[in-house]
């Protein structure tokens, strides 16, 4: 194959339309992956978990709110506008990124952390069959069970964890998964009227900012930035950006390919967040853990099946 030959195919290739999804879906699943590592050196390095977790989401929306200012496209501020973004914004922010970084400061694995997120699918199955999304499949309630198998393999085994004293810890992560399905479930109840995706995001975040603003005062986690900037507040503004392209490519993803594609980014996150914990923290995650990731893929791959109701 000459070199002319060579440039074509790639220029095909290029062209190809999955490609564009595929490729943001990677990109996504890699930047969720380095949050949960970001979080890790945040609130390991001296920032209180509430306040990392305020100013994260206060600062993706604000980065958001300037593209909202310059399209002149602001969120609507009706009740049905804050009520769709207060009821995902604290399910599928707030709640999540309170478990999250409260477990990590207690020593949760980011690995851990990552895999666990993958439930948030077979968990909003589980919803959408209660409030009769959804009807009820013998296939997907089979993932859902191969699903909580894998965290069993997580939290029973002793040899799994760490220490025997994070399995406590490792089950406040779950929030995280059932915020995000609560989440999903909340914008098919209570969806706003007429929003395009960049107003959206930025109400959901701003509204998450409010609930997480009075946590941390009630719990007195305040904190800004020193005068010196360390490892942990570069994590911290790292963040933010990566949050508010998370959340855009999220629903540019929907959009262009549906969600159930969307949902292939929960094999990709695990994979990355294991590879970031490693990277940054020389984590060395045990032999059931990683076995966890089998059940817990294949909880994911079936709830996504087509099955008779």
């Amino acid at each position: 194959m000459n070199e002319k030959q060579i440039v074509l195919n790639l220029v095909n290739f290029w062209r190809i339309p999955l490609f564009l999804p595929l490729f943001m879906l990677l990109i996504t699943g890699v930047a969720y992956g380095l949050v949960y590592a970001l979080v890790g050196i945040g609130v390991n390095g001296g920032i209180p978990p509430l306040a990392f977790a305020f100013w994260m989401s206060l600062g993706a929306g604000l980065i958001l709110l300037i593209f909202c200012l310059h399209g002149s496209n602001f969120p609507g501020m009706k009740f049905s506008h804050l009520r769709s973004y207060f009821a995902t914004g604290i399910s599928g922010f707030g709640v999540p990124y309170v478990a999250v970084t409260i477990a990590t400061l207690e020593g949760v694995p980011v690995g851990i952390t990552s895999m666990l997120v993958a439930l948030a699918p077979i968990l909003t199955y589980l919803g959408a069959v209660v409030f009769r999304l959804d009807g009820f499949s013998l296939i997907k309630s089979f993932g859902f069970i191969v699903g909580v198998a894998g965290v069993l393999l997580i939290v029973i085994p002793e040899a799994s964890l760490p220490s025997p004293d994070l399995v406590g810890w490792v089950l406040l992560v779950l929030l995280a998964p059932f915020g995000y399905a609560t989440s999903a479930l909340a914008a098919a109840l209570l969806p706003p009227p007429k929003s395009n995706a960049i107003q959206f995001s930025t109400g959901f975040f701003l509204a998450a900012s409010c609930f997480l603003f009075i946590f941390m005062a009630g719990n007195g986690d305040w904190w800004w930035f020193s005068g010196h900037m360390s490892d942990a507040d570069w994590a911290l503004i790292m963040c933010a950006p990566l949050q508010a392209l998370g959340i855009y490519l999220f629903l540019e993803i929907i959009r262009i390919m549906g969600p159930v594609f969307f949902t292939s980014v929960n094999f990709i996150t695990p994979v990355t967040g294991i590879l970031w914990g490693i990277a940054f923290f020389g984590e060395k995650l045990s032999f059931w853990v990683l076995i966890a990731l089998i059940p817990l893929f294949m909880g994911v791959f079936f709830v996504n099946l087509k099955g008779k109701k």
